[in-house]
């Protein structure tokens, strides 16, 4: 059964991507940090105070986040959060670049400068940081204080896919498959698609990857079990992927439901402990 599902244009709308209600996990997942090996930790402002005056830059963003939101312990303190993440920024810390040009861009606690937010956004890919590397690209793509350039865009997506983040595959892969700023490759489309899934567990490659497995697109090999296998990998966050298993579970066995399920599982226990290497955007 063909599933007409055209793509017209690219999902991700230029908006701000500044944190909501951070955590300790999540700044230290900001950080590149895994989840397993901060799951447990909550240290106190004290401690926090401490390494960040010893010169520990991980220390100062985490130490910037909590008067950012005012939590943990911290009052709320914009001045205070933005002194820490220039400490940070100062000492050649990627994250904390990219943190600054968050605030910059939305006026959070320092005066808007789309300029000054440009600046810290492209010395934070510069040096390789894989969400400011997609953010960047972004700017190219929308012109967004830079002349639009879909030839540039692609070049920070590359970077930032090449250092496995999900967000620019996935959208690699849309660009592929639609042919916007690369030729439309349905192939390659479903390669880019395949790292999201594993490298990420992105939950948009997730549901194109069902249908590229429902369609035999970019090569995939036509299973309505392969299909519902990723669709229910996406169903948490999809309708369509819910929608689509309730269209292809009727037809299929209960050992082809079964299967669908393994394949699943196996995915998971292969695959899921690289997803925390990166939240999506600081």
């Amino acid at each position: 059964m063909d599933v007409k599902d055209p793509k017209k244009s690219i999902r991700r709308p230029l908006k701000s991507r500044l944190m909501q209600g951070v955590g300790v996990l999540a700044a230290s997942l900001l950080l590149g940090m895994s989840a397993s090996a901060v799951a447990d930790e909550s240290p106190s402002l004290q401690e926090l105070m401490k390494k960040a005056g010893a010169g520990d830059p991980s220390a100062m963003i985490v130490l910037g986040l909590r008067y950012d939101y005012g939590e943990k312990g911290a009052r709320h303190d914009l001045p205070q959060a933005i002194s820490w993440y220039k400490k940070a920024a100062s000492m050649g810390n990627p994250p904390a670049m990219m943190l600054l040009s968050e605030r910059y861009e939305i006026g959070r606690g320092v005066p808007m400068d789309d300029k000054k937010a440009l600046h810290w956004l492209s010395r934070a890919a510069r040096l390789g940081y894989p969400p400011a590397e997609d953010a960047l690209g972004d700017r190219y793509a929308g012109g967004q204080g830079v002349a639009k350039n879909d030839g540039a865009a692609v070049r920070w997506y590359l970077r930032a896919a090449s250092h496995g983040y999900g967000e620019s595959q996935d959208l690699l892969g849309e660009r592929y498959e639609i042919g916007l700023g690369l030729p439309k490759d349905p192939s390659k489309a479903f390669y880019w698609y395949l790292r999201a899934a594993k490298d990420s567990g992105n939950p948009d490659a997730f549901y194109r990857l069902g249908v590229f497995s429902e369609t035999g697109l970019g090569g995939a090999k036509r299973s309505a079990v392969e299909a519902c296998f990723w669709y229910s990998l996406a169903q948490q966050t999809s309708l369509s992927a819910r929608k689509a298993i309730e269209r292809l579970e009727p037809h299929l066995s209960d050992r082809e439901k079964a299967l669908a399920r393994e394949k699943k599982t196996k995915f998971l226990a292969r695959y899921k402990r690289r997803w925390t290497r990166w939240i999506l955007r600081p």
